[in-house]
């Protein structure tokens, strides 16, 4: 099954062709990550996802249906997207959370019953509970991290789309978010698209793996197919190699 259907998407900033008949199929219930040089369109095909932007050609389609045919709260309750975050809110974590509730709410803004739910169940699964009174400026890295993820989490869909989820943080706490998605995909069956620069990360983690390059997708599969492709190797100059070792496999580059 697909979750999200990319179809002849082309899309200009300005004159310029930025993305040009970029198709892709993300499945459903798999962590595929996209990854690809600096400018290749990684966030731009995330803004198409969330309908920020709007193509110039071709659509996109989450679940089957157009995005354009959607209106905001009802595209809302089928992806949550999570973008990149440089500075918090001066908010406490539970107000963010409950930030998640958005499309669910009346005009009043009011959190009922569910919505209270929601949101305890999403922190408990993020693991920030013990922060809900907290400021997320006097957060760590990490932890503000999986505090956004819960807010995603409260928004209950089916689809999360996160765009650099392990920007900023050091190595430990990249770990600690990609555990937490492995986490949201396994036992909450989350689908997960992730625009991510880490490639071992990226090749640790996920299902799938998408390549970009000037905004067409060059290749997308599996994890050994992709490596098997060698268009990560080409679309950043490197050699791979794989690493086992008792604790699972890492990926050392080097430059080609």
């Amino acid at each position: 099954m697909i979750a999200v259907d990319i179809q002849n998407v082309s899309f200009s900033y300005g004159k310029a062709p930025f993305i040009e008949g970029l198709s892709a199929e993300f499945s459903a219930g798999a962590i595929t990550s996209i990854v690809g040089p600096n400018g290749c369109g990684k966030s731009t095909l995330v803004k198409l996802i969330d309908g920020m932007c709007r193509p110039d050609a071709g659509r996109v389609l989450i679940e089957g249906k157009p995005t354009l045919a959607m209106r905001g709260k009802e595209r809302a309750r089928k992806v949550a997207v999570l973008s990149q975050v440089s500075r918090p809110p001066a908010m406490t974590v539970e107000s963010l959370v409950a930030c998640g509730r958005y499309p669910y709410q009346s005009h009043e803004g009011r959190l009922g019953k569910e919505d209270r739910e929601q949101v305890e169940a999403a922190m408990r699964m993020a693991g920030v509970e013990r922060f809900r009174d907290c400021d997320l400026r006097r957060l760590s890295g990490g932890e503000r991290q999986r505090a956004f993820i819960a807010m995603t989490l409260a928004q209950d869909t089916a689809i999360i789309v996160l765009d650099e989820p392990t920007t900023y943080l050091d190595i430990g706490a990249c770990h600690e978010t990609m555990q937490l998605v492995c986490r949201l995909n396994e036992e909450m069956g989350k689908t997960v698209i992730m625009v991510i620069h880490d490639l071992d990360l990226a090749l640790r983690y996920s299902d799938e793996v998408m390549v970009m390059e000037r905004g067409v997708s060059t290749y997308a599969g599996s994890v050994d197919e992709v490596l098997r492709s060698g268009a990560i190797e080409r679309a950043f100059g490197v050699s791979i190699c794989a690493v086992d070792a008792d604790e699972g496999r890492s990926y050392s580059l080097f430059p080609a």
